[in-house]
């Protein structure tokens, strides 16, 4: 049987961890190595997988004597997965027991792909339902997708052969602490490997966005525009075979970069009226609002959404 690496970078994750490495040890599919590592955890994390190491010798367990990031211990993980596949799994994250049977048996049977992935469901905090997402299931819609700003994949869901890492290399350190490192990633990877989704619910991805919300400040926009330079790029990609960032072109980067930040530059407000359309409840909203008002008193939008909250929830 095939060697299968799972992949789990960690950071300050005592508090969802063994639930996490729980679902590896319980797979159907017993050939598989789980690769954590510690990022520089200041809780309760490295006790914790380094007794998973103990009990069971498919596991093995590094540690970060620093916080290096997600995008440096992920390629730190990927440069030790000795496996014929490799997946992943975040440390918060869940996913059903066959998970790793259904993705190693379709790439065994399409030996012609190189990338699968599968539905994910969205849990909360506490572990319940919250919803679900399917992908598209063949390269033809994926491709599509990619063109038409979608991305078509749950990021830490798939499973790649080893030749695609070999070949892509592994994530990029300009993402570092931007998000949409795992879009970029997939991204390049789908452009010299084909790609599938199964349709079965596999992956079990744990919302919080509550801490964000909360915690939000104004120079959070890189993290909004960081999508779009993503998405940028991977159309440079396509239509010259590079992009600014392989091509060391850090003029053209910073030309992109501020395409892209000057509106959130020029209304210091945006990012509040964004994240409070994607609020979930109208107290978020309302709180939201609230702050993009303080932001910018001249903003008149800011009053006409927040007032539109206050009426709707009397």
């Amino acid at each position: 049987m095939e060697l299968v690496s799972v992949i789990m970078p960690a950071y300050n994750a005592e508090k969802y961890i063994e639930q996490a490495i729980n679902c590896i040890i319980r797979q159907s599919y017993v050939n598989w190595e789980l690769i954590i590592c510690d990022d520089g955890s200041i809780d309760g994390t490295r006790e914790i997988i380094e007794s998973f190491a103990l009990m069971d010798k498919r596991i093995r367990c590094y540690h970060n004597e620093n916080n290096l990031g997600i995008v440096a211990t992920r390629n730190k993980l990927l440069a030790k997965a000795k496996g014929e596949f490799i997946t992943m799994l975040d440390a918060d994250d869940l996913c059903v027991a066959e998970r790793i049977s259904v993705l190693r048996n379709f790439l065994l049977v399409n030996d012609h792909v190189g990338i699968v992935g599968s539905g994910v469901q969205f849990i909360s905090q506490n572990g319940s339902l919250k919803g679900e997402r399917k992908y598209p299931e063949t390269n033809s819609e994926i491709q599509n997708n990619l063109l038409n700003e979608k991305f078509p994949f749950c990021g830490a869901g798939v499973m790649i052969r080893k030749e695609v890492y070999l070949k892509i290399g592994g994530y990029r350190d300009y993402f570092e602490g931007k998000a949409w490192d795992d879009h970029d990633w997939l991204f390049r990877s789908s452009m010299h490997f084909k790609g599938a989704n199964v349709p079965e619910m596999l992956y079990q991805y744990r919302d919080n966005p509550e801490s964000f919300m909360r915690n939000i400040g104004p120079m959070d926009y890189k993290k909004f525009t960081i999508k779009k330079i993503a998405i940028a790029l991977g159309k440079q990609r396509i239509l010259t075979g590079s992009d600014f960032l392989e091509d060391k072109d850090f003029e053209g980067l910073k030309n992109l970069e501020e395409l892209h930040e000057k509106p959130f530059k020029k209304d210091p407000s945006l990012i509040y009226r964004i994240m409070a359309a994607r609020a979930k409840t109208n107290s978020e909203k309302i709180y939201l609002l609230k702050k993009a008002i303080k932001k910018n008193i001249f903003e008149l939008r800011n009053y006409y959404y927040f007032l539109k909250m206050v009426t709707n929830k009397s």
